[in-house]
């Protein structure tokens, strides 16, 4: 089972698309006389996004790009991946259909995890078990740096929903104005709702 998760949860792969841009798209900084700092205009058009497929929906500042990586004789096991990527952060949602989770459920999660790791070669920074309504889970926030030399911070949720895993991911240049992590990343987690088959 370890083996396998190595394989297909490749989520993280995708930050190479970032480049080395630093600047954020929806932001601008303005310095206004007697301003002490800079002043934050927010990007507040986010869209719903769902997808009836993967039984969830997300707020999203675009419509993200599909990709569907098929099951390998390895794995058995096909990704379903939604990217938005923006210019400095991106936003990942995944799900997996698995056969089964085990008997132990903590296992199982604490194997995926040791694979997102692995698959991204990054470093953990945190990690807590978590739950969406009664769905068991863990937040993961992990650090790793692009060929390039670029350094990001990713936060990774994953819930197993029944026999499916889901993988939402917030990534960042780590040079990012922490205020504005802290807003896309509160408004990302906080929209992500699943509904059963």
């Amino acid at each position: 089972m370890r083996k396998l998760f190595v394989v297909c949860l490749t989520l993280i792969t995708v930050a190479a698309v970032y480049g080395s841009q630093p600047e954020v798209r929806g932001y601008r900084a303005a310095y206004g006389s007697g301003s002490a700092g800079n002043e934050l205009y927010t990007q507040t058009d986010w869209i719903k996004f769902n997808s009836p497929e993967g039984r969830f929906s997300v707020l999203l500042p675009h419509e993200p790009k599909f990709e569907s990586v098929a099951a390998t004789e390895t794995s058995g096991i096909t990704n379903y991946r939604y990217s938005d990527i923006e210019s400095g952060y991106g936003f990942i949602c995944e799900y997996f259909d698995v056969p089964s989770a085990g008997d132990d459920v903590q296992s199982f999660l604490d194997t995926t995890r040791d694979g997102i790791l692995k698959g991204a070669g990054a470093t953990k920074v945190s990690e807590e078990k978590i739950s969406l309504n009664s769905y068991p889970g863990r937040e993961l926030q992990m650090s790793f740096t692009l060929k390039e030399g670029t350094e990001i911070i990713a936060r990774t949720r994953i819930y197993l929903v029944d026999k499916r895993l889901y993988s939402i991911t917030f990534m960042n240049v780590k040079s990012m104005d922490s205020a504005l992590v802290a807003d896309y990343a509160k408004k990302f987690f906080a929209s992500f709702e699943v509904r059963g088959k």
